[in-house]
């Protein structure tokens, strides 16, 4: 088995329209999103110590704060998005695991949340 290289975000915030009833999706709502990206093959980070020799997380939160699209009726939507974009990002990505979670849905205490993995395909 290979080295794995694993890069984790979680809980970043972002406000998008989600949601099935359409008034539901007229106001963004904030969500939560957690991503683990495994890459293949790391390199010695001692010997290569600049941003060129990983994927930039910073490209992933600016995707999850900015650039998550158009309205979804689902937050499975939401996290198929995230993880194109994380495998999208590096020949080097083997599989990505990407929780949206949406603390508006349940009144009172708790949070629904989805969890989808997606591996790079051969």
């Amino acid at each position: 088995m290979s080295d794995l290289q694993i890069i984790r975000i979680d809980d970043a915030k972002a406000l998008v329209r989600v949601g099935v009833p359409d008034p539901e999706r007229a106001t963004p709502q904030e969500v939560r999103i957690s991503v683990t990206l495994a890459l293949a093959d790391p390199p010695n980070f001692t010997k290569h110590d600049r941003i060129g020799a990983t994927t930039d997380y910073d490209r992933i939160l600016h995707f999850i704060r900015d650039d998550l699209g158009e309205p979804a009726h689902l937050i499975e939507t939401l996290s198929d998005r995230v993880a194109g974009h994380c495998l999208s990002l590096s020949d080097r990505a083997l599989w990505v695991e990407v929780t949206v979670k949406k603390p508006s849905v349940l009144s009172g205490d708790g949070l629904v949340a989805v969890t989808i993995r997606r591996e790079r395909s051969q």
